[in-house]
């Protein structure tokens, strides 16, 4: 009879130990994490030196096991580890930037070390690799190719060739090759080792209740309820179309607010809108093109929904070109959905990313690639809006009959996971009122003209020297064959789509727990 009272005890140890484990099994950040930053302070290869501090915020909560780790707003230092500048151009032709972080607060006195590399620096022209960030060659453009000595030296002069006299005085543009990013720019990191959480930091991802609780400004009489977003997803058209009635992108978001609260919302988010059509835009959008650089209003197609034209255009570039967030939104009359959602406006929206440009000969100009993944675009968009402060809450409703693949205009495979963003916006309250994307950024000064155009030279002929010679060239056809032989892996249409967040979340909950 004694066996029973032990093997109970023993029973009662496990079962506290268990419960032990649950309440602290996140003692860990795992290696390979991702976290989203945004920088506080411009960094460029012209000034940086290796030792260099490098400032940064959170524009994203850090979770784990649905505990929040990091706020989003918590500063993140780090260092500049190597720095490779162009200069005159003598002796290196392309700038690179290497940049670890090694620091995160997550509230004053209460800290954290990590080790984590930059993965992608969002919308810009230039690569990641293994953590380091290369710059652009500045002869690797439309003007460089054409623009080219060697080509021209079995005649008297390099520059005998009259059209390219007069190509190059008319159209003197040379790329920036040092690498600059302004304070606002957003990147993507990867946690290179497991960091293990100190104690400290329970009082942060494991906070007790509040006798007094602070009260939600979103009462739970506005607050959206389920039956009533399945109801305007399901009558909400689920792809517009281009000026030829071609199916075009999938309407992917949802906004819950008023026009000033969508237009302040992507302002303070750093969004511009789209210029219109004409000679200015096509000679803005001509120089963006040969200058590789960002225009941060380009103008966007036209695209209908129910035959109706977008309200609004919105989009996010950093120094690309090819790269850009890009939104377009129309406000939606619906049959109109029961509760709190038939006592605001409500507009549709479709969102992808353009990871790249090129000349459409179809359409006689250039036109943008949109990145497969579309549902990475609409976590964007929730992101900068989130930290915009412009969030009330996020719901993700799945429609009835999900598409999980389709194809855009120029017959570009896109993946999705089939479910629709609802976001109710509110009044703006930054996360950093510091950090409002919509003030001017100040402009970036290379350098006088005269070095640029000494520099300019340098780099010609040693892009010349290099390159333009057969040996080179049977190098580049041999990699441009190799490539084209290469079989891609098989993009998979109608593929089970990985589910929607199941959680809602909401603005006073994210301030709860900074």
């Amino acid at each position: 009879m004694k066996i029973l009272p032990t093997v109970i005890r023993g029973l009662g140890c496990v079962c506290f130990l268990c419960a032990a484990a649950m309440a602290f099994a996140c003692d860990r950040i795992p290696a390979g994490e991702t976290l989203w930053i945004r920088l506080t302070a411009p960094i460029t290869t012209y000034t940086a030196r290796p030792g260099d501090p490098v400032h940064a915020v959170l524009t994203e909560d850090l979770v784990c096991d649905d505990e929040t780790v990091l706020p989003m707003g918590a500063p993140v230092e780090g260092v500049v580890r190597s720095r490779r500048k162009v200069g005159w151009g003598f002796v290196h032709e392309t700038a690179a930037l290497e940049i670890e972080f090694t620091q995160a607060t997550a509230q004053p006195g209460i800290s954290l070390d990590l080790v984590a590399r930059v993965e992608e620096v969002e919308n810009a022209r230039e690569k990641v690799r293994n953590g380091v960030i290369r710059g652009i060659r500045s002869t690797a453009t439309v003007q460089g190719t054409a623009d080219s000595r060697l080509k021209h030296l079995p005649t008297w002069n390099p520059y005998s060739d009259l059209i390219l006299i007069t190509y190059a005085a008319t159209f003197p543009i040379f790329p920036e090759p040092e690498i600059y990013y302004p304070a606002g720019t957003d990147m993507r990191l990867r946690t290179a080792k497991e960091i293990p959480l100190p104690p400290a930091m329970a009082a942060v991802w494991h906070p007790s209740p509040s006798p007094n609780p602070p009260e939600s400004d979103l009462p739970e009489s506005d607050q959206p309820d389920a039956d009533s977003l399945r109801q305007l997803v399901a009558e909400m058209p689920t792809r517009a179309t281009n000026t030829r009635h071609v199916e075009a992108d999938l309407v992917n978001m949802v906004f819950l607010g008023s026009e000033t609260q969508v237009k302040s919302a992507f302002r303070i988010a750093g969004w511009n809108g789209a210029d219109s059509h004409g000679p200015g835009a096509w000679a803005k959008n001509f120089y963006a093109l040969l200058n590789n650089s960002g225009y941060a209003k380009q103008p966007m197609m036209k695209f209908l929904l129910d035959g109706k034209p977008e309200d609004m255009k919105w989009q996010r570039n950093l120094n690309s070109y090819g790269h850009r967030d890009h939104l377009r939104l129309w406000q939606f009359a619906g049959k109109g959905a029961p509760g709190p959602v038939a006592s605001q406006p409500v507009w549709a929206g479709s969102c992808t990313h353009d990871d790249s440009a090129a000349f459409n000969f179809r359409h006689w100009r250039f036109m943008h690639h949109v990145a497969p993944a579309i549902d990475d675009e609409r976590s964007t968009v929730v992101r900068a809006l989130t930290f915009a402060g412009c969030v009330k809450s996020v719901s993700y409703v799945p429609r009835p009959d999900p598409i999980t693949s389709l194809r855009s205009t120029m017959g570009e495979v896109m993946l999705t996971d089939g479910a629709v963003a609802v976001v109710t916006l509110q009044d703006c309250r930054p996360v950093l009122p510091e950090a409002d994307l919509s003030a001017k950024r100040a402009r970036f000064k290379p350098g006088n003209y005269a070095f640029r155009y000494i520099r300019r030279q340098v780099l010609g002929y040693r892009n010349d020297i290099f390159r333009e010679n057969f040996i080179y060239g049977a190098y580049a056809l041999g990699r441009v064959t190799v490539k084209a032989l290469r079989p891609k892996p098989p993009i998979v249409e109608n593929a089970k789509a990985t589910p929607p967040p199941t959680h809602t979340h909401t603005q006073t909950a994210v301030a709860a727990t900074r």
